[in-house]
């Protein structure tokens, strides 16, 4: 099996290049480092198509660099993807866990035959042009609002220090909640159209968690082909505050207001541009036309650490 590293330094405010100048003493594969944003999504992709052997891409980073790299080898059946957590969040290591060590990398290669899990993979068509991908969770609404605040935070560096980047999601939770203003939307479930009122935040979910920890999907399964949708909806702010608090553990489900759903397609349409993120990742805003969410034919695949 071929193995090569993508490391993205600036991770965790740096702790991506502490990880690194650690594992690389004892380490001779290759290696390569990202220059910029989307930089991960190039390299991987051109590895990936470099090759038609078994190949494994441990990637050093956090969720958004991991999110780049699934993007570069969705398609590619050849490609395992491993992880060693370098970020302030590490929501996809909750889910799947993260190599720790250079032995255990090298062990689970040593296995015979190699182990993996099979992932499925998420589309989200905002209009006629742009289409992007997720391997977690979509989000729209609040949810995205708060994922650019707080990729702009300017305390993120100072609390990543401290290991409390999950803290950032909830600091400026307030902030962007006084300035939201809720919407309506209707969804498209299978064949049946569904109208929100007031509506907070919708995701759409094929793992646990995100926010740095939050448990806003408990029920999602990522090999079943299909997705959750969570709608928070037709509640006060004061209550919005209540779900919040308990998304960390998973109740905000029992909660009214909370609606949740299971498919492999969902068609949203906002009575007004929202903002969207995919994997934590603001991607921008809606359009005129609804936003089609749907489990794409490709598959990803994750390295099966159960067997090491």
């Amino acid at each position: 099996m071929e193995v090569h590293f993508i490391i993205n330094e600036q991770a965790g405010d740096g702790k991506g290049a502490k990880v690194w100048a650690i594992l690389r003493k004892n380490s001779n594969y290759p290696y390569h480092l990202t220059e910029r944003r989307g930089h991960a999504i190039e390299l991987a992709k051109q590895l990936a198509g470099q090759t038609s052997e078994s190949l494994l891409l441990i990637v050093i980073g956090g969720d958004g660099t991991i999110h780049e790299v699934l993007n570069g080898v969705v398609g590619y059946p050849h490609v395992t993807v491993g992880v060693m957590k370098a970020g302030s969040g590490n929501d996809f290591a909750r889910e799947f866990p993260a190599f720790t060590s250079l032995q255990e990398i090298e062990n689970y290669i040593a296995t015979k035959p190699i182990k993996r899990k099979t992932v499925d993979f998420g589309s989200v068509q905002l209009d006629t042009v742009h289409q992007r991908y997720f391997a977690s969770n979509s989000g729209f609404g609040l949810d995205a609002d708060i994922s650019l605040a707080a990729s702009r935070s300017t305390i993120k560096k100072t609390l990543n220090k401290w290991k409390l980047g999950s803290v950032v999601y909830a600091l400026t939770v307030a902030k962007s909640l006084l300035a939201f203003k809720p919407f309506n939307a209707e969804i498209r479930i299978d064949s049946d159209t569904r109208v929100f009122r007031k509506v907070w935040m919708i995701t759409v979910n094929n793992q646990k968690y995100y926010g740095g920890g939050m448990k806003i999907s408990p029920h999602s399964i990522y090999d079943d082909g299909e997705f959750e949708l969570t709608v928070v909806h037709s509640i006060s702010t004061l209550k919005f505050l209540t779900v919040f608090l308990t998304v960390f553990n998973g109740s905000h489900t029992k909660l009214k207001g909370v609606s949740t759903y299971k498919s492999d397609t969902f068609i949203i349409e906002p009575d007004r541009v929202v903002g969207c993120h995919t994997d934590g990742e603001y991607i921008g805003t809606t359009s005129d036309r609804p936003v089609i969410c749907k489990v794409d034919e490709r598959k990803w695949y994750v390295a099966d650490q159960s067997s090491v």
